[in-house]
This record gives structure tokens, sequence and C-alpha cells, in this order.
């Protein structure tokens, strides 16, 4: 029996990031990562102006998934994460079947990420350059050639807008179990990975990994290890 896995990417992250994965994932798992507006195969789309218009752009191809009769699973990084949890309410909604597996990595529960007014995307570009690299996760490379910075610095801002300016509203718990992610090291993350368990009538399983913020990338056999362990299993769950 074949799952679908979706995944959305962290703040300047493309689909790119995640089909590294596809030699390596169990063969039963179809892997399809998410590619937002404004980059990659949709470079030159507008940005999403908010969360909720993210969600709504994305809600199609998880909703087909839904409907179609097979599992399915989320798994979201950093800002990924973010929106996968907005996406999550937003099927329960609309009375769409949860996914067999949410995974939520490095980032904390909603309300201890939330930092009202906080909007390092609107620093002038040094200042918010020196903001970013200290999740790490910029290359070298990168940061010398300014005409790839000039083309990735917008999607970077688009990014950190989104999360800069996210709400969490208050709803009730999702109805299902979710696994969070984190790295041992990660700094960025505020509060504690525990207090996910507010936000699922499930409750949560923890699963840290050593690193910091970009573990999935340091620890990328352990994190397919995971999932692989996860989904496979999924089928005799149902």
């Amino acid at each position: 029996m074949m799952i679908t896995l979706f995944c959305l990417p962290y703040a300047g992250g493309s689909a790119q990031v995640y089909k590294r994965w596809a030699g390596k994932l169990h063969s039963s798992i179809r892997l399809i990562p998410a590619e937002l507006a404004g980059r990659g195969s949709r470079m030159g789309q507008p940005f999403y102006r908010n969360t909720a218009e993210a969600v709504q752009d994305l809600l199609p191809l998880v909703r087909q998934a839904a409907l179609g009769g097979g599992s399915y699973a989320l798994f979201g990084h950093s800002m990924g994460s973010m929106l996968a949890y907005e996406l999550l309410h937003a099927l329960r909604e609309e009375s769409m079947p949860l996914p067999a597996a949410s995974f939520l990595s490095g980032r904390g529960a909603p309300h201890s990420e939330y930092e009202q007014g906080r909007r390092i995307h609107e620093l002038p570009d040094a200042e918010f350059l020196d903001e970013v690299k200290q999740l790490g996760g910029m290359s070298a490379e990168l940061l010398q050639h300014r005409e790839l910075l000039d083309l990735f610095l917008p999607i970077l801002r688009a990014d950190f807008k989104l999360v800069g300016e996210y709400e969490p509203k208050p709803r009730k718990p999702l109805p299902l179990r979710l696994t969070i992610l984190g790295g041992k090291e990660d700094s960025t993350v505020k509060g504690s990975l525990v207090e996910w368990e507010y936000y699922a009538a499930g409750g949560c399983d923890r699963v840290l990994f050593d690193g910091g913020h970009f573990f999935i990338h340091e620890q990328e056999s352990d994190v397919v290890a995971l999932l692989n362990k996860t989904l496979t299993a999924v089928p005799a769950l149902i």
C-alpha cells in the first residue's frame, strides 16, 4: 500500500531541499515536495501575502490525496512546520480525512514562537542577513555572490514576513497524534517542544537529533529512517 508524503520547505527553501530523499525513502512512500509560489518551478509568481493565502494555495494539492482514498502524511520544517500545522486545521475545517502521520520539525509550539512586532524582514539588507545567518544553512557561495544574493533576498524576505506576521488562533486541539522533531543544539526554537502536547488531542512523540536548526540535513539518514519506520507501519494502524 502506497502512502503519499507531502513535504513543506523552510524559509528560503524550495522543493529541491527534499528531492534528495527520493532514493532513500521506502518504495511504498511517494514523495511530493511542495513548491511554494515565487521560487523553483514557480519563479515569477507573486509571493504569499500571509499564511492564510499560503494555506489556500497548498490545500488543493493535499486535498487531492485526502479524497483519493489512500494514506498520506505531512512533513514540515521550521516555516514548513508552521504551514503544515495550519494546513491540518484547514483540512479539519473542511471535514477532510486527516493525515495518517504528521511530522512537525524545527519549530516550537505556536504560542511559544509568537513574537508580536518581530519583523526582521523589514531590516536593511546587512542587518537582515545577520539575523538569517544565525540560523545557519546559508552557503558561503551564496553570501559571496551578489547576483545570487539579489535573487535570493526577496524570497527570504517574503518567507520571514510570513513567519514574522503569523498570529496563531486559539482553536481546539487537533484530533490526531503529532511527531515533533528537534535538534538537540537548536537554539532558535522558542519554548519547550513538550508544549506541542497542547495542540494534539492524541498527544505527541518527540524525537531529538544531534545538530542545530538544520539537523534534517546534518542527520539526514536518521531523519529518513524515522520517516520510513513510521510510514511503513501506517497500513497496520488504519
